[in-house]
């Protein structure tokens, strides 16, 4: 097809990336692939130093183990696909996947924080669920809802405007009081709300090296995010900027744009469904893997503090 800028033949959107950067599209692409190789070379030097034991690496890859747990993840996403595409113009299919993703978040910490399934080789009964209590269920609510309101404080100063210093600073502040109110959190849900087990197993952790390896896992989940919301940015763009003048250009010569194109176009009109399925799986993984490590360092372990479980299995 023509260059999207210049309309010389055969070009395509390949002209974008050469005209942003003033390079030949391949010296463009090793750039990219080699500032994208980064982070992940980055983690391994980094693995040694902060996760010696390799307990958070093992946490990453434990909920793979388990067939019952990826299969459904991903029978999940590509029938929602599947959905969206043949019923793109349905009004009540966003509202449908927004309630069915809003009621597997909700339900989420009851099965993926369950002890029983926490400490099994490989969660392969990842649905059982597990009742915390409604002491500690109300501690998490509260927990939350003091974390919600501080991070809208810092979103609302970092909204007027102040220096850029302050922002990085604030914006640090917020990435850390994220990260200790999900470890708390897990705490108190593992320890049934016993404040007193709660500080007890949160000075110890702390005191075995637990903080190099949630630091470590957090960044390798970063990466994993980058990686997948690289490729959602890219079709954005092609949808937004790309595609809509290739469809001037197909309609006026009567060309056919190719399937490929096609698909980008459907898959950014049905984006606000496929980004909600695509959280669902995604949140019960990492509730999982970091359930898994918090666990593993014993949290919870207590012989009086253990989760009920549900009378259903």
């Amino acid at each position: 097809m023509p260059g999207i800028l210049t309309m010389e033949s055969d070009r395509g959107a390949l002209e974008l990336l050469e005209f942003a950067t003033v390079r030949p599209y391949p010296q463009v692409l090793l750039a990219v692939f080699l500032f994208f190789m980064l982070p992940p070379l980055l983690l391994g030097a980094l693995r040694n130093w902060w996760d010696r034991d390799g307990r958070a690496r093992a946490a990453l890859a434990w909920p793979w183990r388990a067939p019952a747990f990826w299969l459904p993840g991903v029978l999940w996403c590509v029938g929602w696909a599947a959905v969206s595409f043949v019923l793109h113009d349905s009004d009540g299919l966003e509202l449908v996947a927004m309630a069915a993703s809003t009621l597997v978040f909700v339900a989420a910490p009851f099965s993926c924080l369950n002890p029983r399934t926490l400490d099994d080789a490989a969660p392969a009964r990842w649905w059982r669920p597990g009742w915390p209590g409604m002491r500690a269920l109300a501690m998490c609510l509260a927990l939350w809802a003091a974390y919600a309101l501080a991070s809208f404080a810092v979103g609302e100063v970092i909204a007027i405007g102040p220096a850029a210093w302050t922002m990085v600073l604030l914006s640090v502040l917020d990435e850390l009081l994220s990260a200790c109110f999900l470890v708390i959190a897990i705490a108190i849900w593992l320890n049934r709300g016993h404040w007193r087990a709660v500080r007890s197993d949160l000075l110890s952790i702390w005191r075995n090296g637990f903080i190099g390896e949630y630091v470590w896992q957090s960044a390798a989940i970063a990466v994993v995010f980058i990686a997948l919301a690289f490729p959602i940015l890219v079709c954005a763009i092609q949808a937004i900027f790309v595609i809509p003048q290739y469809e001037q250009w197909a309609h006026a010569t009567g060309a056919q744009l190719p399937t490929g194109l096609r698909l980008l176009v459907e898959a950014y009109r049905a984006n606000g469904i496929l980004l909600f399925v695509l959280a669902v799986p995604l949140g019960l993984y990492f509730t999982l893997v970091q359930g898994r490590l918090i666990r593993q360092h014993g949290v919870g372990k207590g012989d009086s503090h253990e989760i009920v479980a549900f009378p259903f299995r």
